[in-house]
């Protein structure tokens, strides 16, 4: 009968990364030893993970992550290694990287991003992979929303859209620390927002303050072809008059962006100017 001293974890675990295969299932791995007892591969894996040799994704998933010995100090490898096999392949879950980490991604954003923020199609509680710390955020639309591969040397995980990163700042502020960060990442963000891009963003998250709110910003911002994208996805649309930001009741000087009927602090033009 094999024996996990015959067969030692730690052997699999070495073979498993010099083949460049550092995301593992407990079934995998208790396929691969055969002889081992599942009471007895249970504490092998967590002698291993006290070792920090593996790391867990979270309890439950039986997913395991190889940690190399040059990301032994940030407890986990790098995201793009991880991510996707995590939440697409061994969760089963539709999933992109939003928000202020879809702009660090894009390079937009001049702080940095303490977690990573992802949108799933449920609430999850946030998770803790080494240094790497996971916060889920809800959308019931993630199949119809336009993301991109960030791709590296390391792996690649889905990302939300330069246009649609823009807009769901826009809409989720307090996500991002207010009003005036999410201005200064829009302007990070401009360059990389296309026409075409913009358009479909607008279509697939269709949400007409969103849509009133960045078409202000962006004549903040001077942008006017990209305002006029939007105020022409707008024409057809019922807008009523807004606060630059959801649930704000406007409690200093603003001026009323006419067009796209959104109140703007005088404050934050006089910053624009």
């Amino acid at each position: 009968m094999l024996s996990l001293v015959q067969t030692p974890l730690n052997n699999f675990l070495e073979a498993a990364e010099r083949s460049g295969k550092l995301n593992l299932r407990t079934a995998d791995i208790a396929q691969a030893l055969p002889g081992v007892s599942v009471d007895a591969l249970r504490q092998a894996l967590h002698r291993q993970q006290r070792k920090g040799r593996i790391v867990r994704t979270s309890r439950g998933s039986e997913h395991w992550i190889i940690v190399p010995l040059q990301d032994a100090s940030a407890g986990a490898p790098p995201l793009e290694t991880w991510l996707d096999a995590y939440l697409h392949k061994t969760l089963g879950l539709p999933y992109y990287v939003g928000l202020l980490s879809a702009a660090e991604v894009y390079g937009a954003s001049p702080q940095a991003v303490m977690v990573t923020q992802i949108m799933v199609p449920k609430a999850r509680r946030p998770v803790q992979v080494g240094r790497h710390r996971l916060v889920f955020f809800e959308h019931s639309r993630i199949p119809d929303m336009p993301v991109v591969w960030h791709d590296t040397v390391h792996g690649r995980f889905k990302v939300s859209s330069p246009a649609l990163t823009a807009l769901e700042l826009v809409a989720r502020q307090q996500m991002a620390g207010g009003i005036a960060r999410v201005m200064e990442v829009l302007q990070g963000l401009i360059p990389d927002i296309t026409n075409t891009g913009l358009n479909a963003a607008l279509d697939a998250l269709d949400e007409i303050p969103t849509a009133q709110r960045i078409g202000a910003l962006l004549m903040q911002a001077n942008q006017p072809g990209l305002a006029d994208l939007v105020a022409t996805w707008l024409k057809v649309k019922q807008t009523r008059r807004i606060s630059l930001s959801p649930g704000a009741t406007a409690t200093g000087p603003c001026t009323l962006d006419a067009r796209f009927k959104v109140l703007i602090p005088d404050a934050i033009q006089q910053a624009n100017t």
